[in-house]
């Protein structure tokens, strides 16, 4: 692959390294913001999150100003937004007890240890997706629970960095090979049609 094609493909590491570096400059630290905000009851439960491929850590930023005591772990293959959040956003630990740690790769983190998992607006990106929501699940501790979100456009999805074009029924049929019980909440919806645009999908692992 020439050095276009890694710049131009969202499965390589060189075009996340790119993609964080524009949004560290322009100061645009990306989260699900209040979007989460109906979900920290199941928050609230777990001793730990994971967010895989979380940037910047916006998502984990937002979440530790409404927990404590909870041991975050970002794990992102851009050393360049790991970097960022351990230096500039999030740290290694903070007032209310929250305690960080950035992770390149899933090795590290023992299976079945992760209470509360959670992948938002990533495998869209990935081609090899069930190779990772195959991961994810293994680090799942029983009675936790993974949470995805994804745009659920399928042939409506015109973004040119969208591998994957899933609909609601696709990710149920993917989901309901973890568990029997996938539950769904709305993330966004089309400001043209009104049609769900993006959603989040969470089983809890038996």
């Amino acid at each position: 692959m020439n050095k276009l094609s890694k710049r131009l493909n969202p499965n390589t590491k060189q075009f996340w390294e790119n993609i964080y570096s524009e949004h560290i400059d322009q100061k645009k630290i990306r989260s699900d913001g209040d979007h989460l905000l109906r979900f920290i009851p199941i928050f609230e439960k777990a001793e730990s999150v994971l967010d895989f491929g979380g940037g910047l850590g916006g998502n984990l930023k937002y979440l530790s100003g409404k927990l404590k005591n909870t041991r975050f772990i970002l794990v992102d293959h851009s050393e360049v937004s790991l970097e960022f959040a351990r230096t500039e956003l999030l740290g290694e630990k903070d007032k209310q007890g929250n305690r960080f740690e950035y992770y390149t790769t899933l090795e590290k983190i023992p299976d079945n240890s992760i209470p509360m998992v959670i992948s938002i607006q990533v495998l869209e990106h990935i081609t090899e997706y069930k190779m990772y929501l195959d991961q994810l699940w293994a680090k799942t501790a029983p009675g936790g629970t993974m949470m995805i979100s994804v745009p659920v456009k399928g042939i409506r999805d015109r973004n040119r960095q969208h591998v994957n074009k899933f609909t609601i029924k696709s990710m149920f049929k993917i989901l309901t090979s973890y568990g029997e019980i996938v539950h769904i909440a709305p993330r966004t919806y089309s400001k043209r049609s009104g049609i769900l645009s993006t959603a989040y999908f969470y089983v809890e692992k038996p």
